[in-house]
């Protein structure tokens, strides 16, 4: 290696003071200047990577890629392994820490250097006017529809049952199902229905959402998106509600529910589902009890084919390990931000339906698996003759049911994955299997 091993040694911090070699950070930052190669870093971050899988990722050619890896390899940033025709890479983590104090000690003045004090404290007192930074922690929660989030986040305010808590449901269709599980004394919620919080449709009222709750002094405050909700531009929204409010959350990170059933099937036909995955900073397998060891695998490879660096975790029934509010998520931070994939043309059809009295639970059972393959979701609350209220939820080929609390009318949500082609097959298989009246809404 050609790199200098004493710059550790050169960065001591005295009195608050440090010394840096410029010249040798210099190149090494120079090593990083290239994109391309600060994102093969990031890869590299989630462990050793063959060059045919830097090369597929990238599609340039081996001259290139041999270039580039050279000089990451000559600043001691990245160690090889030769493996029959192919070069391995791995990181040198000690050296990217060395890097990571380098950019904290250029925050800190050179020693020597004399600090001019000319209204410092009046400065200070207006950039404190200007921005108050509240102790709210903000968790944005995605995740693909019926991936577990809303029953998740149940067992979190349970865990965090005393402290002051805001929640900002978004639900996609005009009927909040699950604003309507959530609601209880001990929380202040702030529902935004028909439409993604992240597409323009829907940004502005997050945006005074988000800065309306800002006032309230809370310990906690959930975000739990749409399961269409598209994440990418969310520090953009989160810059807008800062200014909006003058006040700055201490934002966490994002986390995103995968659904260990349905997920690989998800991911390959819709780009909201990578999406979420890519721009998360901690992802949780959720219906793990439902998969095999097999696709428990395929799903784990697949998170971090997308997302090289968030956390995994695992959940069943919503239970999973809390000790991530602990943590700063926001340094398992793989993607930028980018323009989000919601807007106006690309929402799907969304459909309500409302029945009275009561239904056998067979018919239904019936009812919901003829319309399953056309739909994204199905999910609310029907009388049963054999159960009474009963919660419903339907992704995929997965119908489950669960007791409730009594509502003035049956109401079931659909998503509609053909679009409005979906309301003649809703009504065909309704008057098939069940028979009884119902009127269905946009």
């Amino acid at each position: 290696m050609t790199y200098n091993t004493n710059i550790e040694k050169k960065s001591i911090c005295k009195r608050g003071y440090v010394n840096l070699d410029y010249t040798e950070y210099a190149r090494l930052f120079k090593a990083l200047s290239d994109p391309k190669r600060l994102k093969i870093v990031h890869m590299l971050a989630g462990g050793e990577l063959c060059a045919c899988k830097i090369l597929e990722e990238f599609h340039i050619t081996q001259p290139t890629l041999s270039h580039d890896m050279k000089l990451l390899t000559d600043a001691g940033l990245v160690i090889p392994r030769r493996e029959g025709k192919w070069t391995h890479y791995s990181l040198n983590k000690t050296r990217v820490g060395e890097i990571c104090r380098a950019a904290e000690g250029l925050m800190v003045p050179e020693a020597g250097t004399k600090v001019c004090g000319c209204g410092k404290e009046e400065r200070k007192k207006e950039d404190m006017e200007k921005m108050e930074t509240v102790n709210t922690k903000l968790y944005v929660l995605t995740g693909f529809l019926g991936s577990g989030k809303t029953t998740a986040l149940l067992k979190l305010l349970e865990r965090l049952k005393g402290s002051r808590i805001g929640v900002i449901q978004n639900e996609f269709g005009k009927l909040g199902i699950d604003g309507t599980i959530l609601r209880n004394d001990d929380i202040q919620m702030v529902e935004i229905n028909r439409g993604s919080i992240f597409c323009t449709c829907q940004k502005l009222n997050f945006v005074k959402a988000l800065a309306d709750m800002a006032q309230q002094d809370f310990d906690y405050l959930f975000v739990e998106s749409s399961g269409w909700g598209d994440p990418s531009n969310v520090q953009e929204i989160l810059d807008a509600a800062r200014i909006a409010s003058e006040k700055e959350y201490d934002f966490k990170g994002v986390i995103c529910f995968v659904d260990a059933v349905n997920f690989l099937e998800q991911v390959k036909d819709e780009e909201t589902a990578f999406r979420q995955l890519k721009h998360c900073n901690l992802a949780v397998i959720t219906k793990t009890d439902l998969a095999d060891t097999g696709l428990m695998e395929q799903v784990a490879e697949k998170i971090r084919e997308i997302n090289p660096v968030c956390e995994i975790l695992e959940s069943v029934n919503g239970e999973m390990d809390h000790s991530f509010l602990q943590k700063d998520l926001r340094i398992f931070q793989w993607a930028e931000s980018e323009e989000t994939t919601n807007s106006v043309e690309t929402k799907p059809k969304s459909l309500f339906m409302e029945y009275e009295g009561q239904v056998e639970k067979e018919k239904l059972h019936k009812f919901l698996a003829a319309v399953a393959p056309d739909v994204h979701r199905i999910k609310g609350f029907c009388d049963l003759e054999e159960t009474g209220w009963t919660q419903v939820d339907v992704v995929g080929s997965l119908i489950d049911y669960k007791e409730c609390g009594a509502f003035e009318r049956s109401q079931l949500v659909f998503i509609s994955k053909i679009g409005p082609m979906v309301i003649k097959k809703i009504f065909s298989a309704w008057e098939e299997h069940v028979g009884s009246e119902m009127k269905l809404k946009n």
